[in-house]
């Protein structure tokens, strides 16, 4: 990889931590795709190993500084970047990443996986919980937006028993924030599942 073109690609990184370091999310996502186009030789949508440590010579010669990364190196920046641990490095790994260390807002956390053995209340709660997202998701999107938070809630609560709850403007955008893991403000079933676990885990309730 030829360090001019990392040099040239959009973005200086002396420049950037000179001045404070500090990026707009939406330029960290324009810098991620800068990175991924740079070093996803192959065009797979993820950066590899051997794609890795080319990234981690370039990074070092931008610096002016030497480095040629052992195996060991690449691992452990591969463990850092693959927040999901897929396996891979993805777009979102690298965005998460510039976001941590050159933006003023702290990165989402990542997605955790539902466990693939669970206690009978646990999917118990998923059913249901999976049944109110499909009946609020009505254009089948997939997500659901500010717009539609409201009537997920209020439908939360129907089935605790709890009719006449009319969710306020604070309590979508608190729920928002606990349940939206990647931040683009907008909630996926997998998102809703996760808080749903993470609920019963507060309550002491085993999930397997």
């Amino acid at each position: 990889m030829d360090t001019n073109k990392l040099r040239s690609s959009g973005y200086q990184l002396s420049d950037r931590v000179q001045f404070g370091g500090v990026f707009e999310p939406e330029k960290c996502k324009q810098i991620a795709k800068q990175v991924m186009e740079l070093y996803d030789q192959n065009k797979d949508g993820y950066i590899e190993q051997n794609e890795i440590a080319m990234m981690l010579s370039d990074a070092y010669r931008a610096m002016n500084k030497g480095f040629n990364p052992t195996s060991q190196d690449v691992q452990n920046c591969q463990s850092i970047l693959d927040r999901k641990s897929t396996g891979r490095v993805h777009t979102e790994d690298v965005e998460q990443l510039i976001q941590k260390y050159f933006s003023g807002q702290p990165p989402a956390q990542p997605v955790k996986r539902v466990p693939e053995k669970l206690s009978r209340i646990a999917q118990e709660r998923l059913e249901v919980a999976r049944r109110i997202f499909k009946f609020v998701d009505k254009d089948g999107s997939g997500f659901l937006t500010e717009e539609e938070v409201p009537e997920l809630l209020k439908e939360t609560y129907k089935h605790m028993g709890m009719n006449d709850y009319q969710p306020t403007k604070e309590d979508v955008t608190i729920w928002i924030q606990m349940t939206d893991t990647d931040g683009d403000g907008k909630v996926t079933l997998e998102d809703y599942e996760q808080l749903v676990l993470d609920s019963l885990r507060k309550q002491g309730i085993s999930l397997e």
